[in-house]
């Protein structure tokens, strides 16, 4: 998959993303490839409760074994693989946290695949609509770059700011995944939500 052009930008004002432009006031929310000097803030992110929140955050682990898968994954791809992608959330040009996508299969044709995304920011740069910006740019860059007909995402039923993050992206709630995740020694039920090519054209042409 190609990486995100350095243009891709959004500008968020009093939390919610007004245009895609790099100019104007409010935050400046982009997306860009992930680069060398990345990896050791990603490692820490998912090594560490406080810095990746809470459901980022799937068990110990050292800031040492992140790393290395880290480095591994990305001198293997960039972390831009044919079944998964990374890239670097920026405000204003400063790391802010990245975003992902993974396969996830629906049926045994080839066709039958979509993205599915998920992200991680930095504590400070929460609740600011970041998360929304960040998700519906990468939504963009999916649909524009793949032939993907679906982009997904779950995440846990207590992260009421991801599920209002995701809506605010264009997602719609599609149901709820039982007992899907094991997570401080027990099974948590996630939302997974949905948006399709029509719904993301359609919203490209009211704009």
């Amino acid at each position: 998959m190609s990486s995100v052009p350095q243009i891709w930008r959004a500008v968020v004002q009093n939390g919610a993303m007004s245009d895609v432009s790099p100019a104007g006031p409010g935050l400046t929310v982009g997306l860009r490839a992930v680069e060398a000097r990345d990896i050791p803030m990603m490692a820490e992110i998912r090594a560490s409760r406080e810095l990746g929140g809470q459901f980022n955050f799937a068990g110990p682990m050292t800031v040492a074994t992140a790393l290395e898968d880290l480095e591994r994954r990305f001198g293997a791809d960039g972390l831009q693989g044919s079944t998964s992608g990374q890239f670097v959330v920026t405000i204003d040009g400063t790391f802010a946290g990245d975003v992902g996508w993974r396969t996830a299969r629906w049926g045994p044709s080839p066709q039958s695949v979509c993205p599915a995304i998920g992200i991680a920011l930095l504590p400070q740069f929460r609740g600011r609509g970041v998360g929304s910006a960040a998700q519906r740019l990468f939504v963009s860059h999916l649909f524009n770059r793949t032939p993907a007909n679906r982009i997904q995402a779950d995440t846990a039923i207590e992260n009421i700011a991801e599920q209002r993050a995701l809506v605010k992206a264009g997602f719609l709630q599609e149901g709820i995944v039982r007992g899907c995740e094991w997570r401080n020694d027990e099974w948590h039920d996630h939302v997974l939500y949905g948006i399709t090519r029509a719904d993301w054209e359609s919203t490209q042409q009211r704009t």
